[in-house]
């Protein structure tokens, strides 16, 4: 056996674990547990003694011993939830940290050496708090966490490095990742090449797994019971145990035969009941439908269709049910993939990701073989698993928001940096500005889960009374969120400090007009009008959106909302004011001229409307507009253009191509906000506009 493994991969599962390693030939492999097994099932029963682990803890938990702790996974991160054992209190985290304990020390007795740095597995669905909580629990462990990756990307790397063996593999597989487990539902998209794995998005569900198809046969069971004796079974605590065991023995006999009867004895009474595998699966159609949606959703977000996937790789334990096997089939038009081991997929993807990380310090030690070399080339490009946001108010003021920063499936690692007006106040040199961030994909606060709050402090005053804060924030290689920030006239860094979030939160669902205003500066909505005519196909529309899009990155939409306005023959509102990154870039997405949905020619002018759309709105209020072309109605144009200015509406014109240069000044609401430019240098405008706009300027300036 080895005597100098660099690290090992970690499934830390809901049901059970596995650990695995690379050997010297470059060959992944499962260890076995000290009972002699690949997988240990994730099961602690604790004793007058201490505690006991994976199958012996199993064991006694069919035999309804009460001080047993299982599917702790899935209160990882909530330090709200825990657990007593024999007088001590112990969270997700506490009995995670003990598993992994026991990981480690088989890990060790097989390999003979001792282990101390490890890639541990967490479902993609996974938020900030429970890989936080993941990380935390391998250092009590032991060990040096390398990193944490998601379950199916570690199933994908298992699979991809399966495929890079294969002669004929040379192209390009799109797979998607149908991960059910003991407690977690993930679906992943991936595309697979000899050098890379590039995952394009994910959702899941980490409260949907086998044991909720479990509960069905227990909750059955139990009423039958209840009905037979007048007694239910699952409000004692050992018989619920008991209960529990023999429901998952049903389920796994179910996947093999279409009768099983579930045995169990409760204050002297016998229950005996037998479940076929047609009324399993009635009873459980709505889980299963669970997954569909999920699937559909990740397919949407992805713009894919079942017809661009190359196959579905099914990897867990529960996928070994006929009603899961028989879904993915109907769904996809195709025969699952099944050549990875369900039950150690995960933890040799780990193991391969540990390779490669140790590899990049120490190279030659994954040079040994043909096949360490494609490890060592082997590169992994995962996503996040949720939108990250922050607390902010709408532009009307009558509601806090969630302002998303990041988008879910943005590639990691990924960061972001955001100016923020702050205002400040004389003889005053150290304010302080509080951040909530959000994980979630609702516009609102409630609906997402609240990270943290963050306090930056040593913010100075400023001549003007308004300061510019770029706050950098940044999900790592982990997939957990960093945050940061600097005073941009000054240069220095902020301090930060995290501060409890308070018990009460229900200010989040009020009104912001009736709460105190704070630092932020004034709101500042945005409408973006894209000339969309004929002339504007190809390269220019292309530029266009990138612009657009360089523009929306560069404005904090905490205290911005941008609308998108198509403009042609006719005038199409693709979106309209919204603090929503993603239904923005959306709109952003859709402007097209290909299709000549707004016309042909430049007969219609955006400045009417916009009028109307800003008559409701508070705040500073402005028009961008991106042309490239004469406009037919010139006049009509100047005039529309001038009421926005006599309105207190600011109007910068950009303009290249065949574009009237002195039209653009015309409508520009100064001289210096009309731009003729080149195709190259639009995002450059774009990023000069919400630069100025975000330093407070009430006229935009370039």
């Amino acid at each position: 056996m080895a005597n100098n493994i660099p690290a090992i991969g970690i499934d830390l599962g809901t049901t059970f674990s596995a650990v695995a390693y690379v050997d010297e030939t470059g060959k992944p492999a499962v260890l076995k547990s000290s009972e002699g097994n690949s997988v240990t099932p994730s099961v602690i029963a604790f004793t007058d003694d201490g505690y006991v682990f994976g199958e012996e803890a199993k064991r006694l938990q069919a035999l309804g011993e009460a001080n047993i702790a299982s599917f702790f996974k899935r209160q990882i991160g909530n330090r709200d939830f825990y657990w007593e054992f024999n007088g001590k209190k112990y969270d997700a985290t506490d009995l995670s940290s003990l598993l992994l304990g026991k990981l480690k020390a088989d890990a060790e007795a097989e390999l003979g050496c001792s282990v101390s740095k490890a890639v541990i597995t967490v479902p993609a669905y996974f938020d900030n708090s429970q890989r936080n909580a993941t990380v935390e629990a391998g250092k009590q462990a032991g060990l040096e966490v390398l990193r944490i990756i998601n379950e199916p990307t570690a199933a994908a790397i298992t699979y991809g490095f399966n495929q890079v063996g294969k002669s004929d593999f040379t192209g390009e597989k799109t797979v998607m990742v149908y991960d059910l487990g003991g407690g977690t539902f993930d679906v992943t998209l991936l595309k697979i090449t000899p050098e890379m794995i590039d995952v394009i998005a994910t959702d899941g569900n980490h409260q949907l797994g086998g044991k909720d198809w479990d509960a069905r046969i227990m909750s059955s069971a139990a009423l039958q019971f209840k009905e037979e004796y007048g007694i239910d079974p699952l409000s004692d605590i050992e018989t619920s145990n008991d209960i529990a065991v023999r429901s998952e023995e049903v389920k796994k006999t179910l996947s093999a035969r279409t009768t099983a009867t579930i045995h169990f004895v409760c204050n002297g009474n016998k229950g005996k009941y037998t479940f076929s595998r047609m009324q399993f699966e009635e009873a459980t159609a709505d889980l299963l439908e669970q997954t569909r949606t999920l699937c559909g959703q990740v397919l949407l977000e992805a713009k894919m269709q079942w017809q661009d996937i190359d196959g579905v790789l099914l990897v867990g334990g529960s996928t070994r049910m006929p009603q899961v096997v028989d879904a993915v089939r109907e769904m996809s038009g195709k025969e699952p993939l099944t050549n990875v081991n369900v039950d150690e997929a995960v933890a040799t993807g780990a193991a391969i990701q540990a390779a490669i990380d140790t590899a990049a310090g120490h190279p030659s030690e994954l040079l040994l073989e043909t096949k360490q070399k494609k490890i060592a080339r082997l590169t992994i490009q995962d996503v996040t698993s949720h939108s990250l946001g922050m607390i902010a108010e709408n532009e009307n003021r009558t509601a806090y928001i969630n302002a998303i920063i990041l988008r879910h499936n943005s590639k990691i690692p990924s960061s972001d940096v955001r100016p923020l007006q702050f205002k400040t106040t004389e003889n005053k040199n150290d304010m302080e500005l509080e951040v909530y961030l959000l994980q979630g994909e609702s516009e609102h606060p409630c609906d997402c889960s609240i990270l943290g709050r963050y306090v930056f402090s040593g913010i100075t005053h400023e001549p003007k009374g308004m300061a510019v804060l770029e706050i950098t924030y940044n999900y790592d290689k982990n997939g957990i969120v960093n945050v940061s920030g600097k005073q941009k006239t000054t240069g220095r860094a902020l301090k930060m400090r995290t501060e409890p979030i308070p018990a009460d939160m229900s200010w989040i669902n009020g009104s912001p007009r009736n709460q105190h205003r704070g630092t932020i500066g004034e709101h500042i909505t945005v409408i973006v009008a894209v000339d969309c005519s004929y002339s504007m196909n190809g390269v220019p529309m292309e530029k266009a959106r990138e612009a657009a899009k360089q523009f929306l990155h560069k404005v904090e939409l905490s205290h911005f909302s941008v609308s998108v306005m198509a403009v042609a023959d006719r005038i199409e509102l693709m979106c309209p004011p919204t603090q929503n990154a993603k239904q923005i870039e959306e709109a952003i997405d859709s402007l097209d001229c290909e299709g000549f949905t707004v016309g042909f020619g430049n007969g219609a002018q955006p400045f009417t409307e916009a009028k109307q759309i800003f008559d409701k709105i508070d705040g500073a209020k402005f028009i961008i507009v991106l042309t490239d072309g004469v406009w037919e109605e010139q006049d009509t144009a100047i005039k529309e253009a001038k009421t926005c200015h006599a309105a207190g509406i600011g109007v910068a014109a950009l303009g290249f191509g065949a574009a009237n240069q002195e039209f653009l000044r015309e409508i520009a609401s100064c001289d210096e906000n009309a731009m003729f430019t080149d195709l190259s240098r639009i995002g450059d405008s774009f990023s000069t506009i919400a630069q100025v706009l975000t330093q407070g300027s009430r006229e935009l300036t370039i």
